[in-house]
């Protein structure tokens, strides 16, 4: 009989990758894994590991077999390279050596080796859109996972990896402002409810994938490029880098617009667009982004959403994790890292053999101390990246893109400064993994068994 039952919404990466973690971590755990789709399409663009998301792919045997799908196929480095590129004569800003670990992936391909890595696939059930939850009036009684077509799933614990728009983050908000509400505190309650929606990031990105092989003999870069590369201009930038063994260069090109972020994004979050509407954002570039224009074949313009600094990642025994806990812009290439994080550090805590039902609330309570803070800070990171990126921060204000076109409206000290502040914007992963926290997760976890165990 298992010890627990996890019930979980939502079949992303990181719900995937949380039933791995589960089957190596908490073999005696009953989970259930439940996918709005009627079927578990492969699709995506590019993705990045870090070393802090490597350690991860290490501890759960993934290695092996991502290495057969990683980046250009041979380096487990590459250069990071900053151009200033909204002009036609660009130059290098800052060219890191490519000392830190990164590989590159097609998030489809990694999304089907995640699936075919789950050894229980019987456990995943397909065409489940989650409703919303009832958790019973025993402490230790079930939480009753309802679907939308009339189907309901009994677990000692509910753990939301549904994403930006998730449903699990909707249900738990909407009963912690109940329970505010109930208590008189209606400021409260609507400040709950306010922390459900997802928000603008003041910018889109237009995503698209174009193939390489053969590489035309004497083709310059972009489409010979090794490079991890982000060319930067005002209020827009492209990030381009190989996939797929090297057969396809991932681009993303992002357009932020000043004034918009912060509230409701109004139209289609993702849509195909024409490649006019690209070009014109980057007609009078370098030569290297006029290229890359030119030879994509169909973009796909994403709304870049991002999920409020929630006050909680739980409640009760329900625990949202990944995009659902805390969606991020991407100007640090770890949004699904930090997914990744809170999936290990969750699954090796419901993997400690004194954890009971009683215990759960105890053991979400310190995935939430330690979780939530890091993937916030993360969060914030992010975004002063990609203002960067954009040549927006708040230094560089006063500079409009017409002056910087002109190749005349930032100084050289200027751009050194931004190449310099991106790389210590990323110092939080240097030399660091999940490790740590994941034993200071357990001792306190040991602890927390131990008061409230009989003498």
């Amino acid at each position: 009989m298992p010890r627990i039952t996890v019930g979980i919404v939502g079949a992303g990466l990181c719900g995937l990758l949380l039933a791995i973690a589960l089957e190596k971590y908490a073999p005696d755990v009953d989970y259930h894994l439940h996918e709005s789709a009627n079927e578990l399409a492969i699709v995506g663009a590019g993705i990045a590991f870090q070393p802090r998301s490597w350690y991860i792919i290490q501890q759960l045997g993934l290695e092996e077999e991502m290495l057969k799908i990683t980046g250009d196929g041979s380096k487990d480095r590459v250069i990071l390279m900053y151009r200033k590129s909204d002009q036609p004569d660009g130059f290098i800003i800052k060219e890191s050596e490519p000392t830190e670990l990164l590989r590159t992936f097609h998030r489809g391909e990694l999304q089907k080796l995640f699936i075919d890595s789950i050894r229980q696939p019987e456990r995943i059930h397909l065409g489940k859109r989650f409703v919303d939850y009832a958790q019973s009036a025993d402490p230790n009684g079930p939480i009753e996972l309802r679907f939308q077509d009339g189907s309901t799933f009994p677990c000692d614990i509910l753990i939301g990896t549904d994403g930006i728009k998730s449903s699990v983050r909707a249900a738990m908000y909407t009963q912690l402002a109940d329970a505010a509400k109930a208590a008189g505190r209606e400021a409260d309650a609507d400040l709950l409810r306010s922390y459900i929606p997802a928000v603008f990031s003041g910018a889109s990105v237009y995503r698209g994938l174009i193939k390489r092989e053969p590489i035309p003999e004497g083709r310059p870069r972009p489409f010979n490029m090794s490079y991890f590369m982000t060319y930067c201009g005002k209020n827009r930038h492209v990030v381009a880098y190989p996939v797929s063994q090297g057969r396809q260069l991932n681009v993303g090109a992002i357009v932020a617009f000043p004034g918009t972020e912060g509230r409701a994004y109004e139209g289609a979050w993702v849509e195909q667009v024409p490649n006019s509407e690209v070009e014109g954002h980057y007609r009078d570039w370098e030569p290297e982004v006029v290229d890359i224009m030119k030879n994509m074949t169909t973009w796909n313009k994403w709304a870049i959403n991002m999920v409020k600094e929630l006050p909680t990642f739980v409640g009760g025994r329900v625990a949202l994790l990944g995009d659902a806990a805390h969606a991020m812009t991407p100007h640090q290439g770890a949004g699904a890292g930090q997914g990744f994080e809170d999936v290990v550090m969750l699954a090796r805590l419901l993997g400690q053999p004194a954890l009971t039902r009683a215990t759960i609330p105890a053991a979400l309570k310190i995935y939430d101390e330690l979780r939530r803070p890091v993937a916030q800070m993360v969060a914030r990171l992010s975004l002063h990246s990609g203002n960067l990126h954009n040549l927006t921060d708040p230094e560089l204000d006063g500079i409009t893109p017409e002056q910087s076109a002109s190749g005349k409206g930032f100084t050289h000290e200027q751009l050194e400064k931004v190449g310099e502040t991106l790389e210590k914007l990323k110092s939080w992963r240097w030399g660091t993994t999940i490790e740590k926290d994941c034993q200071t997760a357990l001792e306190r976890l040991q602890e927390a068994i131990t008061k409230t165990s009989p003498p």
